[in-house]
């Protein structure tokens, strides 16, 4: 099994981060690759157990669940997430958040529990992820 590590700065106090990326309000402005929306959603990222969604992408739905296993505010949470339609046990997702020393926040997305296969596609659906929550983060400040 292999692990994907994708690390990005975002110009936001990490408190605000880890909220940004834990409540089901905020994180319904980013989950998923661009062009994908969300329904059916019990996403809850704030305390342990069940979440699950179905995006809705151009390729058809696509329906996530998991678990939530540890949430360490402000500094971290940690989930299991399905993998659709293959043959591979849930995946381990963590989000970590931590102060860059420049105002601003290091957020580290690792996933574990995943093949060569799904590192790759992992680095294009969760940067296109991450790039949807850079764009939710940027609308917050100008609103």
């Amino acid at each position: 099994m292999s692990v994907l590590r994708i690390e990005r700065a975002y110009a936001i106090d990490p408190t605000e981060m880890f909220a940004f990326v834990t409540q089901a309000e905020n994180l319904l402005k980013w989950w998923g690759p661009e062009g994908a929306a969300a329904r059916e959603v019990r996403l809850d990222l704030t305390r342990p157990g069940p979440w699950a969604l179905v995006l809705d992408t151009p390729r058809g739905p696509f329906e996530m669940k998991g678990t939530v296993t540890a949430v360490s505010p402000p500094h971290s949470v940690e989930f299991t997430m399905n993998v659709p339609g293959r043959d591979a046990p849930d995946s381990a997702v963590r989000f970590e958040i931590a102060a860059n020393g420049q105002g601003g926040t290091t957020f580290t997305l690792t996933q574990s529990g995943i093949t060569d296969e799904m590192v790759e596609m992992g680095k294009q659906g969760w940067g296109s992820t991450l790039d949807r929550l850079e764009k939710a983060l940027d609308l917050r400040r100008a609103a």
